[in-house]
């Protein structure tokens, strides 16, 4: 039964096709070399962004059946981008 095992046993390494793999310092590009600015980086996400906002930071938490529900503005502001403006909850500055 062993002997059987050991009559076809794995190879130690597959080659690898030269089709299907690329090379990888070839294919990457830096974004950018040069430093940001301070005041272009959103403070929720921290990515480079043209359209940000100053809003409030918002903690909501639902009800539950065991725990009441609660909803809390922090008094900081804080720049964020559009993407995390339309996903997270906050209040935007009036």
């Amino acid at each position: 039964w062993a002997r059987c095992l050991s009559c076809r046993p794995a190879p130690r390494w597959l080659p690898a096709d030269s089709k299907s793999v690329t090379n990888v310092a070839a294919t990457f590009h830096p974004v950018s070399e040069e430093p940001l600015l301070d005041g272009h980086l959103c403070e929720n996400c921290a990515r480079p962004d043209d359209d940000l906002a100053p809003v409030h930071r918002r903690y909501v938490v639902p009800p539950a059946w065991d725990t009441e529900g609660s909803d809390k503005v922090l008094d900081e502001l804080e720049t964020w981008c559009f993407s995390c403006r339309s996903i997270y909850p906050h209040q935007p500055v009036a």
